[in-house]
């Protein structure tokens, strides 16, 4: 539908995917004619089918669009003698804003614009109501954005528990090993090598269950996005900061968790492992 349809008040009409169906089933809608309050209106095109989660009154595929020009000239018909004349009204307004930057002036601008035709100030909410999909996108946003601080906290939290953990069983292990670290020192092994044997068993610990939880987190996302889930539904991305985040924090927590342990078994006095029992 161009600006000509509407400057020249064409009976042009578009049809929704159902309207095109009822009308026309089985068939081409495009080019065919459609008799409405007996003037002949010929569908220059069929809307692709819609899936909507909201609508204004009603779903757009049910729905069928003409020039306004050409409505406010044809509608309502003629009456007949004696009837009363019924006019039409507008019920709606659907703008849309090309820059999310400029949207509250173009919102300023529409409230000066017809509070000048109907006469009401145009910071006068009450006066005009506006049903603005980007304020609810805004605190929509909000929300996810607190949604997403909240279990970045829950992860750190997880990861930090794991790495005492961890810590712990390396501990364990320091105290079950210690005679062995008596033997390893006796036999000629340095601080440094006591150090770097016990870190190194650390590191690979966290690493493993690192790696098997990121396993775990991509495959629950993959199975996700291959499931059948409605069109409005969002589904799940793998975020590469989320992943970044993840693995400074793990190198943070393996370096916490793994140096205190090796730190402990290099410091040991190889006399007093041997006399361990």
């Amino acid at each position: 539908m161009t600006d000509d349809d509407e400057e020249e008040a064409r009976r042009v009409v578009i049809l929704g995917s159902n309207a095109a169906r009822q009308l026309f089933p089985g068939q081409p809608a495009v080019g065919a004619t459609v008799n409405m309050a007996r003037y002949p209106y010929t569908v220059i095109a069929v809307l692709a089918e819609k899936k909507q989660n909201s609508n204004y009154s009603g779903p757009d595929n049910d729905k069928i669009y003409v020039p306004y020009s050409a409505m406010a000239r044809d509608y309502p018909p003629p009456p007949a003698k004696g009837e009363v004349i019924n006019k039409g009204y507008v019920s709606d307004i659907v703008m849309e804003v090309a820059d999310p930057e400029s949207h509250d002036a173009a919102v300023l601008q529409v409230r000066r614009v017809l509070g000048r035709m109907h006469h009401f100030e145009e910071t006068d909410k009450d006066a005009l109501f506006i049903w603005d999909t980007m304020e609810f996108a805004k605190v929509l946003a909000r929300i996810f954005a607190v949604i997403t601080i909240f279990f970045g906290c829950v992860a750190v939290t997880t990861l930090a528990l794991g790495g005492i953990g961890v810590m712990n069983i390396m501990l364990v292990a320091v105290t079950e090993r210690t005679r062995e670290i008596g033997i390893l020192k006796a036999v000629g092994a340095t601080k440094a090598d006591i150090l770097k044997q016990f870190f190194s068993e650390s590191v690979a610990l966290t690493l493993l269950s690192g790696t098997i939880g990121y396993a775990v987190g991509v495959g629950i996302c993959l199975l996700l996005n291959a499931a059948p889930l409605p069109d409005f539904v969002p589904k799940p991305m793998i975020s590469a900061i989320a992943i970044v985040g993840s693995l400074l924090t793990l190198s943070l927590i393996t370096v916490s968790a793994g140096m205190y342990p090796a730190q402990r078994a290099a410091d040991m006095d190889p006399i007093e492992c041997l006399r361990y029992e």
